[in-house]
């Protein structure tokens, strides 16, 4: 099968998988959300064929049950990795939405829950570990918009797609596992009392751990509830000129796709708090 017929089956398979998702979870994509997502899709591909291929247990289920939080609650621990045995070595990989740069400049905090995640696997399952790394989707803005002109400079999207590095090894620590777990638990205990205060709007100023961009860019803009979320309404406004917040906040508005579907979520969202 050549390399386009591949990328054809690929396209096809997003696509039904798609208007499965769409009909299971009654959510939509606006058309260039759904054309970046292709766009991961394809390059992941591109880049990462040779791990693709040589996959051997995909989306493997990972549990740790029977654990209890600080406040005596009972919860467990789930996650899915990709297992690749080749050579007599046995790598585990974790696919991420973020970018390289992030997971570089943080692979401490990934190191928590991967190392949980090889607890279970060596421990639980008995099974060997060699490596354990995660595999970061999310393009670099290069790359990205390389893509998008492949067909007027390919030897551009090239440069780029070799300059990308999405692969990260992640040091394995077993001693961490115990205190990982503790403060999952503490987070367990923090949802069941219902605390979920945002973090302060000097948070939301600083660059995201591990990453250039303001935390609110980098990690609020993908959180559907920012728009109720005082501080990031604070950021916004102490972000725009005086007579400006309108305009900047209608940019943010506009990540939600086009007006038809902005109405329906304003809708969907005032028939909620109608109640039945």
């Amino acid at each position: 099968m050549t390399d386009a017929e591949v990328e054809a089956r690929i396209n096809a398979f997003f696509e039904d998988n798609y208007e499965l998702l769409k009909l299971e979870g009654g959510h939509s994509m606006t058309r260039d959300s759904l054309d970046t997502a292709r766009l991961q899709v394809l390059m992941y591909w591109r880049k990462l064929r040779e791990v693709a291929t040589s996959v051997t247990e995909t989306e493997v289920k990972l549990n740790l049950p029977g654990q209890t939080t600080p406040e005596g609650r009972p919860f467990g621990i789930e996650g899915v990795v990709d297992i690749v045995r080749e050579n007599e070595r046995t790598v585990m990989y974790d696919l991420k939405t973020h970018s390289s740069d992030q997971v570089r400049g943080n692979r401490d905090a990934y190191a928590q829950q991967l190392n949980v995640y090889a607890h279970i696997w060596q421990t639980l399952r008995g099974q060997p570990l060699d490596e354990q790394c995660v595999i970061c989707t999310a393009l670099p803005r290069d790359l990205r918009e390389a893509a998008l002109d492949e067909t007027s400079n390919p030897a551009k999207l090239q440069h780029f797609l070799a300059l990308w590095d999405p692969i990260i090894q992640i040091p394995s620590d077993a001693r961490t596992v115990g205190e990982t777990v503790h403060q999952f638990g503490a987070v367990v205990d923090q949802i069941e009392g219902g605390e979920f205060g945002p973090p302060p709007i000097q948070t939301l100023q600083a660059p995201a751990p591990g990453g250039r961009l303001a935390f609110a860019r980098d990690i609020c803009r993908n959180c559907d509830a920012r728009f109720s979320c005082g501080s990031y309404r604070a950021y916004i406004r102490v972000g725009s000129r005086a007579g400006q917040f309108e305009r900047q906040f209608s940019q943010y508005l506009d990540d939600y796709g086009d007006d038809d579907e902005r109405v329906l979520r304003r809708v969907t969202a005032e028939l909620a708090e109608d109640g039945p």
